[in-house]
Parts: C-alpha cells; structure tokens; sequence
C-alpha cells in the first residue's frame, strides 16, 4: 500500500479535480462492474477513487487491478448498514483490510441479515401479485451480490411496476409500504469499532440524506463521535451549497476529519461520479489522517 505524501496532498486539493470516496459496483447495488466502475471514474477525470459496496468487499480486488491499468489512485472502501437510536445510518469504511478477523466477522453477520431481509422483501412483493420476485432481482444481480432495495427498485422497474425507478421504490419498498421490511443491522458503535481495528477510518456517510433535525443530526454526529467515528462526508451529490456549507462548519466543530463521495450508482442525471466539491481551505480533508494509505 502507498502512503500520501505532499505532492499527492496538493494534487488532491487543487481546484476542479475530481475525487469520489464513496461509489458502488454490482457487487451490492450498483449497476457496473467494479472494472467498469472505475473505466468510468477515468475517463470522467477522477484522480482519487474509492469503492464502498454495501456490506462486502467483494469489488476491492477487481477495481484495485483495474485502477492500476487506468492508473488512478484507489482506495479498498465498504459502507456498512447500522442501526442508531432506532434508525439506519450508514458508516463508510476507508482504507480497510478486509482480511481482518474483525471485519470479516461482522460482514458475515451482515451478509446473513442482509440476505434474510431480502428474502422476507421478496415474500411480500409475491404477496403483491410479484412471482418469484428474490429470485429474479437476484438473477438481474448477480449471485454474489449484496440484495439491497436497489436492487428490488431495478427489478420491478424492469418489469414496469412503476414509470420510474423512484414510484418503484415510493410506492413498494419505501418505510409503511407493502413491501418494506424493517432492518436489523449492527449498531453504529460496532461498525465503527469493526473499521477501526481492521485498520480503516470510520466515516459518516451522507449526514444530510437521513431524516432529521439539526438538533438529531447534532447527537447523530456526538454519538458517532464518541464511538470512535473520524470523520464525516461534508460534499455529495444533490446537496445544496447551504447543507454543504453547514458539514463543513460541523467538521471543523466536531474535530473531523472531512470526506468527500458521490454515492455513485449508475449513470442518472443528477448524480456524477466525482462530482463533489473539495474546498481544502475550510476543512480538514480525510486524505490527512495517518491511516489513510491507496492501494495503488
């Protein structure tokens, strides 16, 4: 693994480059390949990248290869599912060795519950008139996939449940819908205490997308914190300059360190692999911390 030395530092931070440290590939919910994924990261200019699939490392070693031939620096990632104070909050995990007897456990904990949400999802769609419905978002997936909702929102878009993927999701998947089964994932202390000792740094992934105040948001980012959490996402997609103004003030109010990620899927039109904004000055970019290394 490289370490970041000055010369890297600088290139990160100078203005309009691209960087994106949180993306998906099939290997969970997103559409390409980790080797496509970061095709695309290349030729869209991204110049730092890192892969973070919902529970599994699965993509690391295929996008690390590829990274190496595009010749983009990247970074071995997971976003793990949590449960905090009774709702899902999403730790991202950058730089983490996936061998790690820690995080390999927790994985294999999350792979099942995982796994058995998405059986009990698809039990309900076949209650709505949906024949076969894991199977099928399964098949479209991949068997080696993580299921996630993403995935149940591509299959009953395919085959036309709804005229977009989001009144696919409102209308079957979304929390008080028919479909919707509630999660049981770890807890936001053992995500971050699991990326942790398996080497990585612990972010809080894209605080303005759950549904809270600025008063939960706060004891969102106390608690996370206090579990050993360090850093946070401050630039995103969708994101009004206003809310990404407002992470940075918390960043530096919380002694965080700042991370920056698209939450890439697929190609759509309102979100753009890289398309975060780095404003060095106003925050301390995650790339600082001692433990951050690239894989190539």
């Amino acid at each position: 693994m490289m370490t970041i030395n000055e010369e890297l530092r600088r290139t990160f931070e100078m203005p309009g480059i691209r960087v994106d440290l949180h993306t998906h590939s099939n290997a969970s919910d997103g559409k390409m390949s980790p080797e496509e994924l970061v095709r695309h990261a290349a030729d869209s200019g991204v110049v730092l990248l890192a892969l973070t699939d919902h529970d599994t490392c699965a993509g690391n070693a295929g996008a690390a290869a590829a990274a190496a031939t595009a010749g983009i620096h990247f970074v071995a990632g997971i976003e793990v599912s949590t449960l905090w104070r009774g709702r899902e909050i999403h730790v991202v995990g950058l730089c983490v060795d996936e061998k790690h007897p820690a995080l390999k456990e927790l994985l294999a904990e999350q792979r099942r519950l995982r796994d058995e949400r998405a059986r009990a999802i698809g039990e309900k769609l076949e209650s709505c008139g949906f024949v076969n419905a894991y199977e099928e978002t399964r098949r479209m997936a991949g068997n080696n996939a993580s299921i996630t909702r993403g995935n149940y929102t591509d299959y009953l878009f395919s085959i036309g449940a709804a005229d977009t993927p989001g009144k696919c999701f409102a209308s079957y998947l979304a929390e008080g819908r028919k479909a919707y089964v509630k999660p049981k994932w770890c807890t936001m202390e053992d995500a971050v205490r699991s990326v942790r000792l398996s080497g990585g740094i612990a972010v809080l992934a894209h605080p303005r997308c759950y549904d809270l105040n600025n008063k939960w948001l706060r004891m969102l980012i106390t608690d996370f914190r206090e579990a050993g959490g360090e850093a946070m996402e401050v630039s995103g997609s969708m994101q009004s300059p206003a809310d990404r103004d407002f992470l940075q003030v918390l960043s530096r109010e919380y002694a965080l360190f700042a991370s920056f990620g698209s939450d890439f899927h697929r190609e759509c039109k309102y979100i753009s692999i890289g398309g975060c904004r780095i404003d060095a000055g106003a925050v301390n970019p995650v790339w600082n911390h001692e433990k951050f290394r690239l894989e190539v």
